[in-house]
């Protein structure tokens, strides 16, 4: 039988109704098979009854006589005489593979002529262009996926970890697969970024967040990884100042007073040259999911991306919820960059607010300040849900230092214009949790590792 380049195709689908009811050894050919993979009304019928059948014992001409009578759907299948005929009519049981290949091209030349028809309706119409592009995107690739879900046997899942594990092994001639911080502290708790993760960075607000995701950021592009920055509340220029900041040891204060002294040009000219040459990219209004995915895909097609980061989760838009409350917003937006990450198989650093409300409480009549945990994400919990990893900012106010030694270290910083850090991992699903105290260098917008003399 030759391939028919047509939307239907009724007699392949005869043939492999009969093939496999002479035979029901090729039932296994009907599980990459749906009812509307059959164009024939008769045959989507007959094909939910075989399946039905085949779970339950043997298909022949009397169980299926019986179903179909126990249904009442003789009619809808053709009656049994044209059962017999699929099953004394001319096909080949070693053909049944072709035959379901058939069906199942014609199967997507109709869906796909669907989806054509509607995407003229939609591009004449009223609807927003991007949204009409989005909805085709999203529908093709729901054709080319399926809906069946995938069964893994652990056999194949050993062998592929195996594999996996062998090639994260890091060799002296090859560049780390890992993404690191540049905070050496937090990169021996978390072991780097792998792709495919979901990390989330949550501060209450003005603590220092943005910094430490633009530090994951330059660090990363250091190693060579390719960084797309999605920031929602900064633009381009206040990004590269706090980064000319850092690397050339100029304080952002003075970069933006517009009366820079001959010091701080040198510092800058000094930095503004490796700042250029950097892989990293900006975007500034991806407010959605689908405008991340886009500016994230232009990118992994045309040289690779490695790493995204989201400034921040709650400045982002809703495409499918608008009409739900706003925690439900945050919700499809967080499941949203989750699915990005598992797709693309890169980390996306995300950043979330948490709540002031609980910023103090009363220890002894006093308020004092206290360590945020991750269920404070503004506005949602799905975000906790979500993350592989949950980094929590805090700066601890000195009433917060349990000793002499801590208390010391606090004023030391305090003294030098510094600020103490408490980076929190209080979620991480392959490694360690604990905390990490740094520095952080308000005037160079940077982390520092804090070393302790004993």
């Amino acid at each position: 039988m030759s391939d028919v380049t047509a939307l239907y195709n009724v007699e392949a689908e005869r043939c492999l109704i009969g093939a496999v009811i002479t035979d029901n050894r090729l039932l296994k050919a009907f599980t990459d098979l749906k009812v509307d993979d059959f164009y024939d009304p008769r045959h989507r019928v007959l094909f939910a009854c075989i399946c039905d059948l085949g779970a339950k014992g043997n298909v022949d001409l009397v169980t299926i006589n019986d179903w179909l009578g126990k249904h009442q759907m003789e009619q809808d299948a053709g009656g049994i005489l044209y059962v017999t005929d699929c099953v004394t009519g001319g096909f080949l049981t070693n053909m049944a593979g072709h035959y379901t290949k058939i069906v199942q091209e014609c199967s997507m030349r109709r869906k796909l002529t669907a989806i054509g028809q509607e995407l003229a309706n939609r591009a004449a119409g009223s609807d927003d262009p991007e949204d009409t592009r989005d909805w085709a995107a999203r529908t093709i690739k729901d054709i080319r996926f399926g809906d069946m879900a995938q069964l893994i046997p652990i056999e194949d899942a050993c062998v592929t970890t195996y594999q996996e594990i062998e090639r994260l092994q890091q060799r002296p001639d090859e560049p780390s697969k890992k993404i690191l911080s540049g905070i050496a502290t937090l990169d021996n708790k978390l072991g780097g970024l792998m792709g495919g993760e979901y990390v989330a960075i949550g501060a209450r607000p003005s603590v220092g967040k943005s910094i430490l995701a633009l530090t994951f950021c330059v660090n990363a592009a250091k190693q060579g990884k390719k960084v797309l920055l999605i920031s929602l509340e900064m633009n381009e220029t206040q990004i590269v100042e706090r980064v000319l900041a850092a690397e050339g040891e100029t304080p952002l204060h003075v970069i933006t007073s517009g009366n820079i002294p001959d010091e701080g040009w040198r510092g800058i000219a000094q930095a503004v040259g490796p700042v250029s040459s950097l892989p990293i990219w900006f975007s500034l209004e991806a407010t959605t999911v689908d405008k991340v995915r886009r500016a994230a895909y232009r990118l992994y097609e045309n040289g690779g991306l490695d790493m995204i980061a989201v400034d921040y989760l709650q400045l982002m838009e809703a495409t499918y919820a608008k009409r739900q409350s706003r925690q439900e917003q945050i919700s499809e937006i967080s499941r949203g960059l989750r699915q990005l990450a598992a797709e693309l198989k890169i980390p996306i650093l995300v950043l979330t607010q948490l709540n002031r409300s609980s910023v103090n409480e009363r220890v002894d009549g006093k308020k004092v300040k206290r360590e945020p945990t991750m269920n404070e994400a503004r506005e949602s919990g799905a975000i906790e849900q979500d993350a592989n990893i949950f980094i929590l900012l805090h700066n601890p106010g000195r009433d917060e230092m349990n000793t002499d030694r801590d208390r010391e270290e606090w004023d030391r910083l305090d003294k030098q214009g510094m600020t103490m850090m408490r980076l929190i991992i209080d979620k991480n699903r392959q490694g360690k949790h604990g905390r990490v105290t740094v520095a952080f260098d308000g005037d160079h917008m940077k982390f520092l590792p804090i070393v302790r003399k004993d």
